[in-house]
């Protein structure tokens, strides 16, 4: 493949490698140097802030580049990034709603930030203005003495550039507000003065949205068009065009739902309108998609975030035609986006790479064996078996992965399964394409009992023989009165393909059953589903559940949360209480029964008893936890312990 050299890696928030200093520390430079192995065209470092303003930002940790003392870090970064020859960028930002302990300051005293934030809001004064366009003068300089080949502008997303942009958002009435030449003023001022301090020959480039994707009141593709040859004029050397942000009805980030390269045509139509070179990002993590955007003109470069987060080798195996060993990005957002919205210090890392993060203590050397391989056992071949099976065999063990049912996948070929969610079995054929190459032996149709434990005779077990689901007892009365009422179990319903009947109630509104509940409307049935918490689908990343919650209140599913009971009476009616009050279902025909699971362990209790040492992962140990019963999880589990053995 050729498109190799078109590929960047674009800036990504992911959490750490910043000291309480905000400079750069060893985890943060092995993260970049093992990505910059692979040599995609460039790499650029995410949104290091250029001021303090009121001192603050928005999310995890940032650079601080308008101090001098952050420069050693960054020069022996770029120095260890530029071994592999690849071109690296800094991007500069602004952070959207400065913060500080007892205020918001926006373009004008409202931003996306205000509802989550119990502060009040000032507008944004012209001389903070002024000495924030000075700051990112500041800051491409420091750029320039680190060693960074160029420097990238973020006006996208939340960012205070962005904010000026959308009008929705900048109410303001003085020359930075209101018209598209005000509001781009802020923007230009930014640009003129970082073009005052490099050499003219040094590259910038402008990260802007090609569309806020907002109901009303959003920065547009139009508008964006119409910036493009402006930006031209001003010196600037690429565009790079994204799109959406927090409170749009397209993700900035998106999940499986959306198809892939669902923002390409933002940059389509923007080069028409200038001969930059122009960069599309979001959702693109096929590298033969990527080459095919490059050879039909839709994108002169071609950004891969997540997918070089899931496979940092990604680009110099497509180099060798190796595309089946590149391990895909399933796109459900859970390990490298979600962290940041249930804590704003969190680390991001990724479902399908434990590893991302831990690079610089975690090294997978190809070819490092175990000096004692052991003779190792996993039983049951989902994500967490095969995830386990695969790190011990590359350590050198010999190991043996036996599955009861005839393929391997466990559940993750039900949640394949799943309207707009095939993607997250892509994963499988990695696996089985990298546990052949390694050696692995395969058994399906092979459950695992004490008889087959005797014969192999294992030195260590590992148990990843999932959960299974089971009869809500205590949270349903009346199960033994059904008469007519289908009762099946999610698992039934989904591998024996079952019909249910035109009025389905499916019972647990969890990832599973809120994702159940998708799978039957589909199918043009009526369908009611009752969730114990006031949260559905709450293990699911946000920008994940938002779009299933809608498709699902778009097909008209009824969604009760914070249900008490479910009662059946013998006449086969169904009632539904909640906060004390009782509601009546219509006549139900199904019921698919997708809350309560149990781990399925009855092999550790047969190791235990022959002296056999014994791990027990994914499902297995648990499902019930906020961070349990996912293929994060599951995957993680069997990383970690692979890698233990």
């Amino acid at each position: 493949m050729e498109v190799q050299n078109r590929v960047a890696m674009p800036g990504m928030t992911i959490g750490f490698g910043v000291d309480e200093d905000r400079c750069v520390t060893p985890q943060l430079t092995e993260y970049f140097v093992e990505r910059a192995k692979s040599q995609p065209g460039m790499i650029i470092l995410a949104g290091t802030l250029v001021h303090p303003l009121v001192l603050g930002e928005a999310g995890p940790r940032r650079i601080s580049l308008w101090d001098d003392k952050v420069l050693p870090g960054l020069e022996e970064m770029v120095k260890e990034v530029h071994n592999y020859h690849v071109k690296f960028g800094m991007q500069l930002a602004q952070s959207s709603g400065q913060i500080n302990l007892n205020e918001t300051v926006t373009p004008s005293a409202f931003s996306s930030l205000q509802a989550s934030m119990d502060k009040s809001a000032r507008e944004m004064s012209k001389g903070e203005i002024g000495k924030t366009v000075e700051a990112f003068g500041g800051a491409v300089e420091r750029s320039v003495k680190a060693g960074f080949d160029f420097v990238e502008v973020n006006a996208a997303f939340e960012y205070v550039l962005s904010d000026y942009l959308t009008p929705s958002l900048n109410k303001r009435t003085d020359e930075y507000g209101g018209s598209f030449d005000n509001r781009i003023r802020f923007l230009l001022e930014v640009i003129r003065e970082m073009r005052g301090k490099v050499r003219s020959e040094f590259p910038i480039g402008v990260k802007v949205n090609g569309d806020d994707f907002f109901r009303e009141g959003g920065w547009t593709l139009p508008e964006t068009c119409r910036l493009a040859p402006i930006l031209e004029k001003e010196g600037i050397n690429y565009l790079h065009i994204a799109g959406g942000r927090l409170g749009s009805y397209r993700w900035f980030i998106p999940p499986m739902y959306e198809e892939q390269g669902a923002f390409v045509y933002l940059c389509e139509e923007v080069k028409k309108h200038t001969s930059l070179p122009v960069m599309t990002v979001v959702r693109i993590r096929n590298v033969v998609m990527a080459d095919e955007l490059i050879k039909e003109g839709k994108a002169d470069l071609v950004a891969m975030g997540r997918a070089h987060i899931a496979d940092p080798e990604i680009v110099a195996k497509a180099r060798k035609g190796a595309i089946a060993d590149i391990r895909p990005c399933i796109g459900d957002c859970r390990g490298c986006i979600e962290p940041f919205f249930r804590d704003l210090n969190a680390e991001a890392s990724c479902t399908v790479n434990p590893r991302m993060g831990r690079e610089y203590i975690m090294k997978d050397i190809e070819g490092e064996k175990r000096t004692a391989p052991k003779r190792v056992l996993v039983a049951g071949a989902g994500c967490a078996g095969l995830e386990a099976a695969r790190r011990a065999a590359f350590a050198g063990h010999k190991v043996i992965l036996s599955e009861s049912k005839g393929r391997i996948g466990g559940q993750l070929r039900l949640a394949a399964m799943m309207p707009k969610r095939h993607e997250i079995g892509d994963i499988i054929p990695w696996y089985e394409r990298q546990l052949n190459k390694l050696g692995v032996e395969i058994r399906l149709n092979a459950p695992v009992g004490e008889d087959l434990l005797g014969q192999i005779a294992p030195e260590v077990l590992v148990v990843a023989t999932g959960s299974l689901p089971e009869a809500p007892l205590g949270y349903v009365n009346g199960l033994e009165n059904v008469k007519d009422i289908e009762l099946l179990m999610v698992d039934e319903l989904l591998e024996e393909e079952r019909l249910t009947g035109d009025s389905v109630l499916v019972l647990g509104g969890d990832q599973i059953g809120s994702q159940v509940a998708d799978y039957v409307s589909e199918k043009g049935k009526r369908v009611y589903v009752a969730e114990k918490s006031g949260q559905p689908a709450g293990k699911m990343a946000i920008m994940d559940r938002q779009y299933l919650m809608e498709r699902i209140i778009e097909k008209g599913v009824k969604q009760y949360n914070n249900v008490e009971k479910v009662e059946i009476l013998p006449t086969d009616e169904v009632w539904i209480i909640r906060d004390g009050e009782r509601e009546k279902l219509p006549q139900i025909d199904t019921i698919v029964l997708a809350s309560d699971r149990r781990p399925n362990i009855f092999l550790a209790e047969a190791a235990e008893r022959k002296g056999i040492e014994a791990h027990i992962i994914g499902d297995a140990s648990g499902v019930d936890g906020d961070d349990q019963g996912t293929v994060f999880a599951c995957i993680a589990a069997g990383y970690e312990v692979g890698r233990k053995i």
